[in-house]
């Protein structure tokens, strides 16, 4: 293409450096936009390989940048691997791995860094030429467009997770989910890796809501929720965010107030195979109780009940002969969740007027009355001031919402109670 041009590694080098950039009057290069996946360097079999191809003086497929006008910048969208890599290389990050070296060039380049190179390969590498396809700024404004190109440059090649992939399009919403990823892991405790965090996260969202009636997988139900319920392109992600950023956030808060309470309990088996084990029921449990109970008040009044069932319903059993089932498919998957729903259900009717929160205006009325309208705290005369009906005994801790366990208090006592 007519617009493509040729950059060898030592003005790359000196381009990705924003300061070193700026004083020698050329274009900084961006290899972490924010639309990119976060870095995480190569293995040492494709960073020896591409360093092997820079040493042979084989050619590459071209970078792709886009232009951002703003920053003054170019930003790459495709072959930030291969640029972090070689700069890498260049200045003596790491060593060859003579492994991963073709036969010839083994004994010749093994455990060498940049620095231990001949001033001739020092050379082919320094003078390496990059081949740099840049597009235009509409490819930065117009995430559809850059979404298309995206696909175009790596679809056919199957480079990208769907995480990667994805965060073209949804990376506002990825933002929002990332705050969340340390308290997440307590329970994970996965590797901060190619997504996989928050991939955990998004499924969390898809196991806390109302299941539909069929599915194949939980990754379909995942990719279902990304396109039809936070939409499929830019207009139709930033309504979704304007909309429901609260409710994210809000729920995402109570499965860690969840995460942390199981811990607390010590639900999670501190045995790495055990806890591998069960991780399925875990997360299960941990989903679909947010789904359930919906809030930290309802969770604390009866989730002692629920963890008590769940350790000897699910925990402390074959839970594969349970629920008849030779392997951990779909179908064992769709038993689990029906287990742990009805384990739920057991403990918590929603129906059930005693897990009403709030006492009628007529019993309050009558207490009052039996009061002398006076705070049963403060003994503060009731009649021209705020009061509010209180239980005696906490109703997160269990107790009733009848007439038994009824004080009227003032707000400010009922404000400052423990």
């Amino acid at each position: 293409m007519s617009n493509m041009i040729t950059v060898n590694l030592s003005l790359v080098n000196l381009r990705i450096d924003k300061e070193r950039s700026e004083a020698a009057g050329q274009m900084y290069l961006n290899t972490q936009p924010d639309f990119q996946r976060e870095y995480e360097a190569w293995d040492d079999k494709l960073k020896t390989k591409l360093v092997e191809t820079m040493l042979c003086g084989r050619a590459m497929n071209p970078i792709w940048t886009i232009s951002n006008k703003d920053d003054k910048s170019d930003e790459i969208l495709d072959g930030m691997h291969r640029i972090r890599t070689a700069t890498d290389f260049f200045s003596n990050k790491f060593k060859l791995n003579g492994k991963y070296l073709s036969d010839e060039y083994k004994d010749e380049y093994s455990k060498k860094y940049f620095k231990d190179l001949t001033h001739d390969d020092q050379n082919r590498i320094r003078n390496y030429n990059f081949i740099f396809n840049p597009l235009d700024a509409t490819y930065r404004t117009n995430i559809n467009k850059r979404q298309d190109m995206y696909e175009i440059l790596n679809r056919s090649s199957k480079t990208l997770n769907e995480f990667e992939f994805n965060k073209v399009l949804y990376n506002p919403f990825y933002n929002i989910i990332s705050e969340y990823k340390k308290e997440f892991n307590k329970f994970l405790n996965k590797k901060d890796k190619r997504g996989n965090i928050e991939m955990e996260i998004i499924a969390s969202f898809v196991l806390s809501e109302e299941l539909p009636k069929s599915w194949s997988s939980i990754n379909n139900m995942v990719d279902t929720y990304l396109k039809s319920k936070i939409g499929g392109t830019e207009n139709q992600i930033n309504k979704f965010l304007k909309d429901n950023t609260k409710e994210i956030k809000n729920r995402l808060d109570f499965i860690c107030k969840i995460i942390n309470r199981f811990i607390d309990e010590k639900l999670f088996s501190k045995d790495k195979r055990e806890f591998n084990k069960f991780f399925l029921p875990y997360k299960f449990m941990i989903y679909r109780v947010c789904f359930k109970l919906k809030d930290i008040s309802v969770f604390n009044r009866h989730i002692n009940k629920i963890i008590y069932d769940f350790r000897n319903e699910i925990l402390n059993i074959d839970i594969q002969t349970k629920l008849e089932c030779t392997s951990r498919n779909a179908m064992f998957q769709k038993k689990l969740i029906s287990l742990i729903d009805q384990i739920i259900d057991d403990n918590y009717d929603s129906k059930d007027v005693s897990n009403n929160r709030l006492f009628s205006k007529k019993m309050i009325s009558k207490r009052l009355k039996g009061q002398d309208n006076k705070c049963c705290i403060c003994s503060r005369d009731l009649t021209s001031i705020s009061y509010e009906g209180d239980h005696i005994k906490k109703w997160c801790s269990g107790g009733k919402t009848e007439y038994s366990n009824l004080q009227v208090i003032c707000k400010n006592c009922h404000r400052n109670k423990e």
